[in-house]
Parts: structure tokens; C-alpha cells; sequence
């Protein structure tokens, strides 16, 4: 029973009516007359697996009967909360990439007289709020600090919230019929340098965007996208790190192009649940050796490997409106 009880820990105590039987007969046997001691000890025996046995099938098939009620899906009026956090370098940053995601290309480089340094500078932590349908998005800092006054988006780059969760619950358990299905449905990138990258760092790309951009990650689906990133040509080794919550995670990139573009010097990586696989957020991870803004600008090196900033998912949560919170 106590190996029983472990493989189905949340299960209810076994109901006593289906077990009344067989330990009547185990009583009984204990009270009957013990002409044959060994013959005494198999009916005890058998009188016993028998209980065990009952218990075992009200165990397992109570399951059936006490299932959770499946999680609603999000009305389309509704809004996705997402709680980010920001952790880099004393440096001028630019950032362009998914509206509602922290996937994007990030530049690190001075400009306007700013100075670079490598000295980590303090977090900073940010809301924002993305329609389920993705027909409005919303910030604290737009419209005068009012995150209530959504502004309309009519020009999306990545799929809306609602699409890119229709799109997960079709992925196939196959990583390579899974990742054709992602690249068929999820919406091109329109960058003008994107053609200049190796094939599998455009197919990581895209499915980022599947991970930063769902509201609910079904635990079966993440297992499929993560065997889809590990079966990519020139995907890292995944290294344990802690993202910017104090969670332990693991963090997956692409090797590939690095050498077109200034602003393409660093390349991204995924940060995952090492358990679940679950998207935590994501790292920019320096490419190849280069000078932040060139060597004349006086920009620090920054060596091949080196990590420049990371933005942590703290937190994800379906609301009513723009400027609530989980």
C-alpha cells in the first residue's frame, strides 16, 4: 500500500466499502480453527493480498472519478500580466524584437556621449499587458503612467497571446513535425538582415516567440519544444545559471552568424525549468570577441561567451484588465 499510495500521492483514502469484504474475510480466517498452521497462513496471506488488492483498484480508479475540473481558457477581452525583470551592463542599450516578449535583438553599444562599462548596473523590474485576443497592449509608462489607457496595435510582428496558445495545443509529440507546424502557422520575421542568419538560428527564433508569447504552457508541449531546440544544428550545451528570480535554470542558445551587423554581435539564449522546461526568460550571450561601438569609441572588449544582460520572466498571469496584477 505504501508503494501504492506514493505512485498516486494526491489520491483520497481508499472507501471502505469496496475493502469491507475482503477484510471480513481476513477476520475470519484469523477466527477460524487452525488445523493446518501453514495451511492457515496461506488463507491469512491470500486474505490480505486481497485487501491490498481492493485498496490498490479504489486507489487507481479514484482518480477517474475525483479529476480536477480543466482550467478555463482565457475570454478574449481578457489581459496577460507579465512581470519582467532587467539585468545588465553601465551601457546604452537598444532593444527591438517581439511586442509582448523579451525575445529581440539587443545592441550594446555607446552613443550620445554615454559611456559603456561592464560594471553590472541595478535591476530594473517592469509590467506590462498584452490583450488575450491582441488587439491592445498596455505599460505603466505610457499615456502619462495610466497603464488603464491601452494603446491600440494593429501591426503585430508576433502572433497574439490567444493565436499562439491555439498554436501550441496543435504541436504534434514529433519535435520535427512540431517545429514544421511552428514555422507554417507563426508569423515570418520582417527584419531586413534575418536572411544573413543560419537556418536553425531563424528556426530558434520562431520558437521563442512560441515560448515567450504563450499564456499557458502545457507541460507536455514544453517537453516537445525543448526536444525541438536540442535537435537544432549548432544548439550550446545546456548550461545550469540562476535567472534574475533565484531560480535555477538552463540556458540554451544557437551558435551561428554573429559577424554581418554591429547590432547582431550578440547571440540569445532561452533560459528553461530544468525540470519542466518551462520558459523563465531569456540572455544575450556575446557572439564572437568585439569592442562595444567599434574599438575608437573606447567601448570595453567583450569577450566570445560573455553574458551582457538578462531578462527574467518573473511572473505571468491571466487578468481582467490593463493594470492589474496576478
Amino acid at each position: 500500500m505504501t508503494t501504492v499510495r506514493g505512485l498516486r500521492a494526491d489520491a483520497p483514502v481508499p472507501d471502505h466499502a469496496r475493502l469491507a469484504p475482503a477484510r471480513q474475510r481476513l477476520l475470519a480466517e484469523i477466527a477460524g480453527p487452525r488445523r493446518d498452521r501453514y495451511g492457515w497462513r496461506l488463507k491469512a496471506l491470500g486474505a490480505v493480498a486481497a485487501v491490498v488488492a481492493a485498496a490498490s483498484l479504489s486507489t487507481v480508479t479514484l482518480r477517474a472519478d475525483h479529476s480536477a475540473p480543466a482550467k478555463p481558457a482565457p475570454r478574449p477581452n481578457q489581459w496577460v500580466y507579465q512581470h519582467v525583470r532587467m539585468d545588465g551592463w553601465q551601457c546604452a542599450y537598444t532593444k527591438s524584437g517581439g511586442e509582448y516578449s523579451e525575445i529581440g535583438v539587443l545592441d550594446l553599444s555607446p552613443h550620445a556621449g554615454r559611456a559603456c562599462s561592464a560594471t553590472p548596473t541595478k535591476s530594473q523590474l517592469s509590467d506590462r499587458w498584452v490583450r488575450y485576443d491582441g488587439n491592445a497592449w498596455a505599460g505603466p509608462g505610457w499615456r502619462g503612467n495610466r497603464p488603464d489607457a491601452a494603446l491600440g496595435h494593429h501591426a503585430w510582428e508576433m502572433l497574439a497571446p490567444q493565436e499562439m496558445d491555439a498554436l501550441v495545443a496543435t504541436l504534434p509529440d514529433d519535435p520535427d513535425a512540431a517545429l514544421r507546424t511552428i514555422l507554417k502557422k507563426s508569423v515570418p520575421s520582417r527584419s531586413s538582415s534575418a536572411w544573413r542568419l543560419t537556418q536553425a538560428q531563424r528556426d530558434f527564433d520562431e520558437i521563442l516567440e512560441v515560448l515567450s508569447g504563450s499564456a499557458d504552457l502545457p507541460p507536455d508541449k514544453a517537453r516537445t519544444i525543448h526536444r525541438i531546440i536540442m535537435g537544432l544544428d549548432g544548439v550550446t550545451e545546456p548550461v545550469k545559471v540562476t535567472d534574475g528570480a533565484g531560480r535555477t535554470v538552463l540556458a540554451i542558445g544557437v551558435d551561428g552568424n554573429f559577424r554581418d551587423y554591429s547590432f547582431q554581435r550578440n547571440g540569445i539564449q532561452v533560459l528553461l525549468d530544468p525540470e519542466t522546461y518551462a520558459y523563465r526568460g531569456v540572455r544575450w550571450v556575446a557572439g564572437l570577441g568585439y569592442y562595444a561601438g567599434g574599438k575608437a569609441s573606447g567601448g570595453p572588449f567583450i569577450a566570445k561567451g560573455t553574458v551582457i544582460a538578462m531578462e527574467t520572466r518573473v511572473a505571468t498571469e491571466i487578468v481582467d484588465g490593463a493594470g492589474k496584477r496576478g
